[in-house]
């Protein structure tokens, strides 16, 4: 019986053991070593330096000109303490100019320039600051303006066609001038008298905006390679585009009709202005004068005039920071200062029958100047700063004037000249004066 008992036993002992499987082995690994981190006084892979360990890098290897790079607390250099001495407003040794230091006035046309160097850039000084360019004559044309419609490159002459009807988009040509046998022309039935540059949807490219004979405002609309008609519920008859300069916005005004009008993609909006003389654009918005004569600021703000004005132009003509004025009188062009509590005259310029007043940088040295037509002449005064004010004056040749476009004709970055003439009952000519001052 023990005999059968120590057998059953061994059986189940073989039994267990079957039932097990292939008997595994355990092998215990040790656990991955700690990365290693920033602050640990090691250099790895992207870190530029860590505590002491400062690598190679060096101020001047960073287009510094002295001084020591900093680690910080993630591991990169700071250049805080880092010297460049080009564009520190500091005449260095060895450099001719830093900032406006150093950079005398152009005294032709133009204006010297500071480099990324410190040196005196003379490129952009010209002998002589507008040459006459090739003259367009249309059978059938208008008042235009001159804008960089799709596709982008040289200036196109934007000319309203009341006679036949439509907008004629005439493209230039460094060789032909403005061309008018590429031109496009955009016909809607409608009778355009004035037209002006407009992004209406903000993507960029240039529309068109137009004022009609019986008032209405139209929009033509970019959409790729065609113009659509966008016409608006509002208008005014005898409504004027205050001049847009060759740029395009998402609005533009209209001046005339008791008030002026905002006009977008959304409509035209009428704001009434009881009394009013003059309608004008400054850095903040649209302001207006009447004949009391008081000025009507953008933001509901009234101050008092020296002088009576039938036209008028914000800008920062002094550079102190605030809005001072150009305006028209009857006295001809005179410019106010901003005092903070109202206007004080600082300069008068004689001019007969003046017109078009504008103010924008036309030498390219960063400073407003003034622009308006007298008789057969375009004058500019260059801004010299402190309220004086340099002339120069353009021939624009005899003929009625139709319009006075401003804007990049020829594609080199400076604002030209594109006086329309009428040289009959529907014919126009064109008279392009490139600036040289690029």
């Amino acid at each position: 019986m023990a005999s059968v008992r120590h057998a059953l036993l061994l059986l189940t002992a073989f039994a267990l053991t079957t039932c097990r499987g292939s008997p595994t082995r355990t092998v215990d690994t040790l656990p991955p070593p700690a990365p290693l981190t920033c602050g640990d006084g090691l250099l790895q892979d992207g870190e530029d330096c860590d505590g002491s360990a400062v690598g190679t890098g060096s101020c001047q290897a960073l287009g510094f000109d002295s001084g020591r790079l900093v680690c910080n607390a993630s591991c990169h250099y700071e250049t805080t303490l880092c010297v460049k001495r080009c564009g520190n407003g500091v005449l260095d040794l060895g450099e001719a100019c830093d900032g406006a230091l150093g950079v005398l006035p152009c005294t032709t046309w133009g204006a010297n320039r500071c480099d990324d160097t410190c040196a005196v850039d003379t490129r952009h000084c010209a002998a002589t600051a507008f040459e006459p360019g090739p003259e367009t004559d249309m059978t059938k044309g208008g008042p235009a303006v001159v804008g960089d419609l799709a596709p982008k490159g040289p200036g196109d002459l934007v000319m309203a066609v009341p006679s036949f009807t439509r907008v004629e988009l005439v493209p230039f040509s460094l060789t032909l001038g403005f061309d008018p046998v590429a031109s496009r022309k955009l016909s809607f039935l409608r009778a355009p008298v004035r037209a002006e540059l407009i992004d209406a949807n903000a993507d960029g490219n240039v529309d068109v905006a137009t004022i009609n004979a019986d008032g209405t405002f139209d929009l033509l609309v970019f959409q790729g390679s065609n113009y659509a008609l966008q016409t608006l519920d509002a208008g005014c008859a005898g409504g004027r585009f205050l001049p847009s300069n060759g740029t395009a916005r998402g609005t533009i005004v209209v001046t005339g009709c008791g008030g002026y009008s905002v006009v977008g993609p959304g409509g035209a909006v009428r704001v009434p202005t009881p009394g009013a003389t003059a309608v004008g654009l400054g850095t903040a918005g649209v302001m207006w004068a009447d004949g009391v004569p008081s000025l009507h600021g953008p933001d509901g703000g009234v101050l008092a005039l020296p002088s009576a004005v039938t036209g008028l132009v914000g800008a920062d003509l002094d550079g102190d920071g605030d809005e001072d004025l150009a305006a028209l009188t009857t006295a001809g062009v005179e410019l106010f200062e901003n005092t903070g509590t109202g206007f004080a005259p600082r300069a008068t310029f004689t001019a007969t029958g003046a017109s078009e007043l504008r103010v924008l940088d036309l030498d390219g040295d960063q400073l407003p100047d003034l622009f308006w037509a007298s008789g057969d002449d375009l004058v500019v005064r260059r801004n010299r700063t402190g309220f004086v004010f340099q002339e120069t004056r353009v021939a624009a040749g005899t003929g009625v004037r139709q319009s006075v476009a401003i804007g990049d004709v020829d594609g080199d970055q400076d604002l030209d000249f594109a006086v329309t003439v009428a040289t009959g009952p529907d014919s126009t000519k064109t008279r392009v004066f490139f600036n040289r001052a690029r």
